[in-house]
């Protein structure tokens, strides 16, 4: 039987190792990691909860979260996983955490009542090209102040392509969490993350239990498929994009009378394409 390999940040595999009641101590390790609760404010019990919202309106869209949970004060906490860029993340982002908070919300409650709302994404791409930080915070404060006007609601971006590390032995607990999602350390590396991590331990027993259960594994290969081919779409539609973006300027510079050799070497498009176009604009 050929050896089978698992992404760790398919949506499938990851619910069922961190959406579990059974491994909810894994989930609790990485939210008290990733919040920096210590031992004294740690969160100690997670609550699960349907990961399903229903459209706002008639026509509007299905939401369907990655983890929706409660914890020990009755903070939510989405978890969301991403592994093709999607600019408007933030956004996304913060749509879910504020339907997570106007819910919770019925006729005649104290907003004294609200809890807060965090919201986790775990992002195999890099979102913030001019940050060089692999996890960021996003919290409402006032301007130029470091004042929080509320912590009602809050948003975490881990991008996982830029968590470095020269010296695997000396990474901190949740850059080991990071290196173990992104699949990029090797096994001696996973064997050190293990014993600087031991909670991990578990993770990885887990891991070896879904590849052996053909069940799992075949509903594993169609997501990984259905990813597959959602990113070959998005990666068409932004090819399209940019050949036309090409060809408006193209047609641009030929309409101001830029010599053909110029524009072909300006837009990567060839010469004979720019040719043809100017032909074209010409007749």
């Amino acid at each position: 039987m050929m050896l089978r390999k698992i992404n760790r940040l398919n949506d499938y595999f990851f619910k069922r190792l961190m959406g579990d009641d059974k491994r909810s101590d894994l989930t609790l390790r990485f939210l008290n990691l990733i919040l920096n609760r210590t031992e004294k404010n740690a969160f100690k019990h997670v609550e699960f909860l349907n990961p399903e919202y229903n459209p706002l309106t008639k026509d509007g869209k299905l939401a369907i979260l990655d983890i929706k949970a409660s914890v020990d004060d009755k903070t939510f906490v989405n978890i969301e996983l991403q592994v093709s860029r999607q600019n408007y993340m933030p956004k996304r982002s913060m749509f879910y955490i504020s339907r997570m908070f106007s819910e919770q919300m019925v006729k005649g409650q104290d907003y004294e009542t609200l809890k807060p709302v965090i919201g986790i994404n775990l992002l195999d791409f890099s979102l913030f090209d001019d940050i060089d930080t692999w996890h960021n915070v996003a919290r409402f404060k006032l301007d130029n102040t470091d004042k929080i006007l509320t912590d009602c609601m809050s948003l975490h971006f881990l991008e996982l392509p830029k968590l470095k590390y020269s010296d695997i032995k000396k990474v901190k607990k949740l850059e080991a969490w990071g290196a173990y999602f992104s699949g990029r350390c090797s096994e001696e590396e996973l064997e050190v993350l293990l014993m600087n991590e031991p909670l991990l331990q578990k993770a990885v027993s887990f891991e070896k239990a879904f590849l052996s259960d053909d069940k799992m594994y075949r509903e594993y290969q169609q997501r990984e498929d259905a990813i597959r081919e959602e990113t070959t779409k998005f990666n068409r539609v932004k090819r399209e994009a940019k050949a036309e973006e090409k060809l408006e300027t193209a047609i641009k510079f030929l309409k101001l009378g830029v010599d053909v050799n110029t524009v072909a070497s300006g837009t990567g498009l060839s010469l004979d394409k720019v040719i043809e176009i100017n032909r074209q604009l010409n007749k």
